[in-house]
């Protein structure tokens, strides 16, 4: 009897040894697929997918619409409408690819179409009107004010003539203007002041470009100078040597770091270019990009397992930091002022201009930037940043990188148009760049490359 029940222990003992040795060898061979089929090889579909994308992706853009302009050029609190979304298909595509086998690394020009989507944007179209606070006005005086303060009644005399005689800060004009054709600058001004202002212009503000019909009127847009051309040149690794290095940034532009900021380590790239994601990764590790359009790395922490679509996914989320609070985000703290309200990042040494990123409604910002304008709401779900990937491949099941772009007003005893305005940074737009839920379960499967 006891013989019988050692037999039957061992061998219970060696099935399920069977079948973990099985398991294990099985995982491992998982594992190794996984890792050699999301490799950037040349041979692999993935790469593919990732030089071009095969399908338009969808940009969102809500404007602030203000309904009181006249009232906060008298000193009330603007108030803002949120009008949107305004879809665009967005077409991305990687052009003029170099491989280099002994780095292993992968060099491409990143290059972006956008076409304005009638049939999402339902009862909305890109010849509607709204008034946005102006931003080319409220920057360039914003620039001054903090740069060249003796040049600002320089400035304050050629606002009449540049801007047509404007009564407030603020514009109204068709919304494929404020993005695409350009809105006006008049330069045909004679004085000094006119000629000086459109010189700097000119010289120093990105995407402004000449009217193809009018002589000396400038066109500027939001995202007209990034649309149908190269914007970055980005180096990255291809994971074929070591998976764990897929898509990680080597170089933007030629160059080795960022070179922006205040420490090293936040000059350094760090993760991937946010198209590619390294297989296998661990929830506690999170998510690493660098992100051109706010030149910084950003971090997505794990929140949850979810399910999207059918398709088991980790979800991760992610904000602009806290520069009042958090040791790691002061290197992005302004030079010649303090830091920024919690929530909010300034991107003047990245565009060149002193816009104010956050998440859109002031979402995890400073509670007081609430009270500053009315018309907001801020919704964690509708507006905080978001990726949802698969647990094994880290393919991207769905994307949300949504940011609000601001301006600082204050009174100006300078500039007459704003001698009596209130103080508030004022939300101008908000973006949703990216939206991946066209993603069927049976391309998610051939994306992944392993059935589940």
């Amino acid at each position: 009897m006891e013989l019988s029940m050692k037999l039957i222990i061992g061998g219970a003992v060696m099935v399920v040894g069977t079948i973990l040795v099985g398991f294990v060898s099985f995982q491992t061979l998982v594992n190794f697929v996984v890792k050699d089929q999301t490799a950037l090889r040349k041979r692999n579909e993935i790469r593919g997918i990732y030089l071009k994308i095969p399908f338009p992706l969808n940009f969102k853009i809500y404007f602030f619409n203000v309904t009181n302009p006249m009232e906060v050029h008298n000193g009330a609190t603007p108030i803002l409408q949120q009008v949107g979304p305004y879809y665009y298909d967005e077409y991305k595509e990687k052009i003029n690819v170099v491989d280099n086998d002994a780095e292993d690394s992968l060099q491409y020009d990143a290059f972006d179409t956008y076409q304005f989507n009638k049939t999402l944007s339902g009862s909305l179209s890109d010849e509607d009107y709204v008034t946005i606070i102006h931003p080319l006005l409220v920057g360039m005086v914003n620039t001054v004010t903090a740069t060249s303060p003796a040049l600002l009644s320089i400035v304050n005399q050629a606002i009449t003539h540049i801007f047509n005689e404007p009564k407030t800060i603020y514009l109204t004009d068709k919304v494929k203007n404020i993005m695409f054709n350009g809105m006006e600058l008049n330069c045909q001004g004679s004085d000094f002041a006119s000629k000086a202002v459109c010189t700097q212009i000119k010289s120093q503000m990105k995407g402004v470009k000449e009217s193809p019909t009018q002589k000396n009127v400038l066109l500027f847009s939001l995202i007209g100078p990034r649309n149908a051309t190269i914007a970055d040149t980005i180096k990255i690794m291809r994971g074929i040597k070591n998976y764990r290095d897929l898509g990680r940034v080597l170089e933007v532009n030629g160059k080795k770091d960022i070179g922006l900021w205040g420490t090293e380590e936040c000059n350094r790239f760090k993760g991937t270019d946010g198209w590619i994601i390294p297989p296998l990764l661990k929830p506690e590790e999170g998510i690493k990009c660098y992100t051109t359009h706010l030149c910084r790395n950003i971090a997505l922490d794990y929140v949850r397992d979810d399910v999207v679509k059918g398709i088991n996914v980790r979800r991760y989320e992610g904000n602009l930091g806290d520069q009042q609070n958090n040791p790691a985000d002061k290197c992005y703290c302004p030079e010649s002022r303090p830091c920024l309200k919690t929530g909010t990042f300034e991107l003047s040494k990245c565009v060149g201009a002193p816009i104010i990123a956050s998440l859109p409604h002031f979402l995890d910002a400073d509670e007081s930037l609430l009270t500053q304008v009315k018309g907001l709401s801020p919704v964690h779900e509708d507006h905080i940043m978001n990726v949802n990937i698969d647990p094994m491949t880290s393919a991207p099941i769905s994307v949300r990188i949504r940011v609000q772009m601001n301006l600082e007003i204050a009174p100006n005893p300078k500039i007459t148009i704003m001698n009596n305005l209130t103080t508030a940074l004022h939300p101008i737009f908000w973006l949703e760049d990216i939206h991946l839920k066209q993603f069927s379960g049976k391309s998610v499967s051939s994306v992944l490359l392993v059935e589940h």
